[in-house]
């Protein structure tokens, strides 16, 4: 059996119990197994994506075409299955462009808001930089929110430990 089905063979058997009762040494191998599998798919999915391009994508830019657009999804039939044959739009625009061209709208007396939608973003690096008074400007409109919690394992290189953050909390072993 391959090493990818061994993995997910085990975990697919072991109850949260029983995963309870495993060391992180343990944990970490299947971590790490796991992570070669997730690898291993995004390499072979990317292989199947480019054989369907390979295939389709003459047939589906000529379908496009006749339709009269670039991008966007399209439909076709191939033994009997319908491939439908997606090539999303990626628009991108230049920011500096972008500001002059809004303030192009401020001079024609047009409210900017109606055309493009504008987002205010503060770099958490240079909001921590900056002096108290402009920080505390920005308090009441600032909320600190957490993501998903997620745990990564490292073996210990015991000569090269770096501090946790809570190191303070334990008393020095001697």
């Amino acid at each position: 059996m391959a090493p990818e089905a061994d993995v997910m063979t085990k975990l697919s058997t072991l109850s949260l119990g029983e995963l309870s009762t495993h060391s992180l040494s343990d944990l970490d191998q299947l971590l790490r197994e796991v992570g070669v599998v997730e690898a291993r798919a995004h390499q072979y999915r990317q292989v199947l994506q480019g054989e369907l391009d390979h295939r389709y994508n003459a047939r589906a830019q000529a379908l496009r075409q006749e339709a009269g657009k670039s991008t966007g999804i399209v439909r076709l039939e191939d033994e009997g299955f319908v491939v439908i044959a997606d090539l999303p739009k990626r628009a991108e625009y230049d920011q500096r462009k972008l500001k002059e061209a809004v303030e192009a709208l401020r001079k024609w007396g047009e409210d900017p808001a109606h055309y493009v939608e504008m987002r205010f973003q503060v770099s958490e690096t240079k909001y921590n930089a900056w002096p108290p008074a402009v920080r505390k400007l920005f308090e009441p409109a600032r909320t600190l929110k957490t993501g998903r919690p997620t745990y990564r394992l490292e073996r210990v290189d015991p000569s090269a430990l770096p501090a946790a953050a809570n190191d303070d909390h334990f008393p020095e072993v001697s």
